[in-house]
């Protein structure tokens, strides 16, 4: 079961699942173009099934998970890929609240939804299954006028690592993708804000290259391109400088002193 499945990552899965023979549950908000999506599979002999749904409808969800349980049975992977880019180039202060809360809906409270809705049918079954998150590197690197799309992705990013915890000792594994700047319709003609974009692109095809093959594996972070490495080396160097500096000392000025002012008063 692939959400986001209309188009970029969740489509490439979903190619990536049916061209190996397994009855796929496509989901995305954009009905018209997962549908149109989900007719060329099956023209060329896929099993799939296209469900229309708005993941921050928990109603929505709930019908999702039926209508994916009744096609195909027992489910051997969901991929928990839904997303928006939202605003970026903004600095905080700057993005209108209503638009972040939109960012959080799909990127956060969507991934929430379809987790509830699916681990405990999946731990009904007792079969081992394969949770993957996407969240980004956004999760770990940020940049200037990101804070929508990065904020929603350490959120998911927490959620990921909280349904690892929960989930020991059951048969369902977990995983979280971290892309970097993948080819996608959503990042194109996009300048990505400075610090925020790293300097790789990899296809939607190779992000599914990654999943297919952490598939059943005790994996946990998936990440597709190859500036992972030094982008989060940067940031934990920067966390670890932090944590080794010795405390001030009592003498140390942490604040400077306020400069002295000369008023001029007129009697």
């Amino acid at each position: 079961m692939v959400t986001g499945a209309a188009s970029g990552i969740g489509l490439a899965l979903s190619v990536r699942f049916a061209r190996a023979g397994a009855g796929v549950v496509m989901a995305d908000v954009e009905g018209d173009a997962l549908h149109r999506r989900a007719a060329e599979l099956t023209a060329q002999g896929a099993q799939v099934t296209a469900v229309t749904a708005d993941l921050t409808d928990p109603d929505a969800v709930e019908r999702l998970a039926d209508t994916a349980f009744d096609v195909l049975g027992d489910i051997d992977v969901v991929c928990n890929n839904a997303g928006v880019l939202g605003p970026v180039g903004q600095p905080l202060w700057e993005v209108p609240l209503e638009r972040m809360r939109q960012v959080f809906e799909v990127n956060h409270w969507a991934h929430v939804l379809v987790a509830r809705a699916f681990v405990p049918r999946l731990l009904e079954r007792g079969r081992p299954a394969h949770l993957v998150h996407t969240a980004s590197m956004s999760a770990f690197v940020v940049g200037a006028g990101s804070a929508a799309y990065a904020a929603s992705k350490h959120a998911d990013l927490a959620i990921a690592r909280s349904l690892r915890a929960d989930l020991r000792g059951t048969g369902i594994r977990v995983s979280v993708l971290c892309p970097g700047r993948v080819d996608t319709p959503m990042v194109q003609g996009l300048t990505a804000p400075r610090g925020a974009g790293g300097d790789t692109s990899v296809s939607a095809e190779d992000v599914a290259a990654l999943v297919w093959e952490a598939l059943g594996s005790d994996r946990f972070y998936l990440f597709s391109n190859s500036d992972a490495p030094l982008r989060l080396r940067d940031q934990f160097d920067d966390v670890w400088r932090h944590v080794s500096l010795p405390p001030p000392s009592p003498e140390e000025e942490l604040w400077p002193a306020p400069k002295a002012t000369t008023v001029a008063m007129e009697h």
